[in-house]
């Protein structure tokens, strides 16, 4: 029924963000519908209701987001296995064998095990229209080409409509080669026998409005809520992939969450229309893309011209050969394989080449469902393992000083990483292959530059840091650390000198370290650091900086542990 009620087509173009996607009855949502309603109709007809109505509350709530989580090498590999998926179930009818799988590896298997009943008249009709179609693709390509020119050069000659007309003619490859199959088809018929397989009788008339679904829903609701939450999910999934897909292929904008609003308001209404759960469908997509359709607007016609075939076109439907529209499902799908993406990325990001051929792996084996979350938990991983080890540069300055560079935020996952790199230049005498001219560690500096984050957790380990420099008598730094992160240090007790650059840093601590005398630390950081209008609090005595000499505080500087706070 959901073929034979467009009102996904209908419903789309005021609901939908891309202009390619096409809204139907898909492999994969019947399958899951089929597991689910057990046979009852009326309950796979209220499943599409309650699904519809999960998936605009989701699009309300802007869950659109979740689609970033798909990276552009998953959403590469996808795309490629979904059309190679595509392609692979329709080779059965290009090849006239009629049982004939649509998984993958089911596919591979009947490749070896169903060549002998290959029909050698479905096989020359499905390549004589691969053949045609490309003809006719070229021609379109060609025309454009020649048709811009002589308009830019001559204007609008004669032999510019004559390419404009050329332009339309391959742009209708489509529906031609279907036609023309199908008159052939119907001259071959002889004594009621067909040389192809072909699209045989179709019912005639479309499906009556119908309240059903708030019966069944009555009766069925516990079930009906659960089951109709993992249908909206997968279909979600489905749809919003697709439409992610096509919307970079063809380089425009869409809106995630309001197509989670869009297919959901196609469900709903097809509820009323006796349509079971529809989603985006790939392989309609590609016809539509390559089709060369400009807006949502499409979608009407498509409607309309289910409409009118249903009601009084069906008869010219029986003699279609099922091996001609193999044919144009096969040569729509395969412009979206793309093997240069991952060769590309593999020159800049190795990584972003193994993510490919996981998500292609993944969704070509396992399915578009299922491959899709296997991609998209391998991204995960891979986002939590660079945060886990984040990347640390740690320098010896010379003179006893350590410059450690930071370059990610700190957060519960990365702080502890950071903190063994710096213990580790804390502790260097015990690690002395990583520095080779220092001769005790006095400063260590962190370069908190390009710090974007820094988490409760971070901050905790920060303070165990200071206090572990402060127990050793090391001098602890830090470079560019915004000024709200200060004021978070400061808060749990925490106050560690900040300066505007490392060189600046650097140049102080050495100067520290020149004087020979612990008690210069004090001194140095007084002199150099950039707090202006701010009091110095040093064991408990308030000095203010315009009015104090450092050197006075040379007495005060008995022991190698003092507390120095900086107000602002």
């Amino acid at each position: 029924y959901p073929c034979k009620t467009p009102s996904g087509a209908f419903t789309y173009i005021f609901f939908g963000t891309s202009k390619d996607v096409t809204v139907g009855p898909t492999s994969i949502m019947s399958s899951l519908v089929a597991s689910t309603a057990n046979g009852n109709v009326y309950y796979a007809i209220c499943l599409s209701f309650v699904a519809g109505v999960y998936m605009v509350i989701l699009g309300m709530l802007e869950f659109g987001w979740v689609m970033w989580l798909l990276s552009y090498p998953t959403l590469s590999g996808f795309t490629s296995a979904a059309a190679i998926r595509i392609a692979a179930s329709e080779l059965g009818d290009l090849f006239g064998i009629s049982d004939w799988d649509s998984d993958f590896v089911d596919v591979v298997y009947d490749c070896f095990t169903k060549y002998n009943q290959i029909r050698w008249t479905d096989t020359v009709m499905g390549f004589t229209c691969l053949l045609i179609l490309l003809l006719l693709w070229l021609l379109q390509k060609l025309s454009a080409a020649k048709g811009l020119e002589e308009l830019q050069t001559q204007g609008q000659t004669w032999r510019f409509y004559v390419w404009r007309t050329l332009w339309y003619v391959g742009l209708m490859r489509n529906i031609i080669v279907v036609v023309g199959a199908s008159i052939v088809a119907y001259a071959l018929y002889i004594d009621d026998t067909h040389p192809f397989y072909i699209v045989g009788k179709i019912q005639a008339g479309l499906p009556g409005f119908s309240f059903i679904v708030f019966k069944t829903f009555e009766t069925q609701w516990s079930s009906l809520l659960i089951d109709g939450l993992i249908i909206a999910l997968i279909g979600l999934l489905e749809g919003l992939v697709i439409a992610q897909s096509f919307s970079k292929k063809n380089k425009y904008e869409i809106n995630q969450s309001q197509e989670m609003v869009a297919l959901g308001m196609c469900n709903i209404f097809g509820s009323f229309l006796w349509s079971y759960p529809v989603t985006g469908s790939f392989s309609r997509s590609s016809v539509n893309s390559e089709s060369g359709v400009r807006t949502q607007f499409g979608g009407f016609w498509t409607g309309l011209l289910v409409v009118l075939c249903l009601l009084f076109l069906t008869s010219l439907f029986y003699f279609i050969p099922l091996a001609a529209l193999a044919a144009v499902i096969i040569f729509a799908v395969i412009f979206m394989i793309n093997f240069c993406i991952p060769i590309e990325m593999w020159k800049s990001r190795k990584m972003g080449t193994v993510s490919w051929v996981v998500s292609f792996t993944a969704v070509l084996l396992l399915g578009i469902e299922y491959g899709i979350c296997v991609a998209v938990v391998f991204d995960l991983i891979l986002v939590i393992a660079a945060n886990l080890h984040p990347t640390i540069h740690v320098h010896d300055m010379g003179d006893g000083i350590i410059l450690v560079e930071v370059d990610s935020g700190l957060n519960y996952l990365s702080i502890n990483f950071v903190r063994t790199k710096v213990e580790e230049a804390l502790y260097w005498e015990r690690k002395r292959f990583l520095f080779s001219h220092s001769s005790s560690v006095l400063a260590i500096v962190i370069d908190c530059s390009k710090l974007s984050e820094l988490d409760i957790t971070a901050l905790e380990n920060l303070k165990c840091l200071w206090e572990d420099c402060k127990s050793e008598g090391v001098i602890l730094l830090t470079v560019g650390l915004l000024y709200e992160y200060q004021e978070d240090l400061e808060a749990i007790g925490v106050i560690i000198p900040n300066f505007n650059d490392s060189t600046e840093a650097v140049a102080s601590a050495k100067r520290v370290n020149a004087r020979g005398k612990r008690s210069s630390m004090f001194n140095a950081l007084f002199l150099d650091m950039n707090y202006d209008g701010c009091d110095i609090n040093y064991d408990g005595m308030n000095y203010d900086r315009n009015e104090t000499d450092p050197s006075d505080l040379e007495p005060l500087l008995t022991s190698r542990n003092h507390d120095i706070r900086i107000f602002r």
